[in-house]
């Protein structure tokens, strides 16, 4: 009896026979699709070649705010008090 690989639509990846009725990352329910053991290999593969994994690489270059992007003061701050 193997595991087989099962990947949710959000990315996550779980290792068992049957596949999981909810995902564990995002919640959603029968999301799971088995992964074929050619994308498995060739996922492998890229990770051992790759500085970084790919998953963590996302998250990475989505973190970074764009330089286009302005930072706009917080409602919560105190307005200052003028002087008169």
């Amino acid at each position: 009896m193997s595991d087989f690989a099962w990947e949710c639509e959000c990315g996550n990846v779980e290792y068992s026979e049957l596949a999981p009725e909810e995902c564990e990352k995002c919640f959603r329910i029968g999301s799971y699709a088995q992964l074929p053991e050619e994308l498995l290999e060739e996922r492998a593969k890229l990770s051992s070649e790759d500085e970084f994994d790919a998953p963590i690489a996302k998250k990475l270059k989505a973190s970074k705010p764009s330089a286009k992007a302005k930072s706009k003061p917080s409602k919560l701050t105190k307005p200052k008090k003028r002087k008169r």
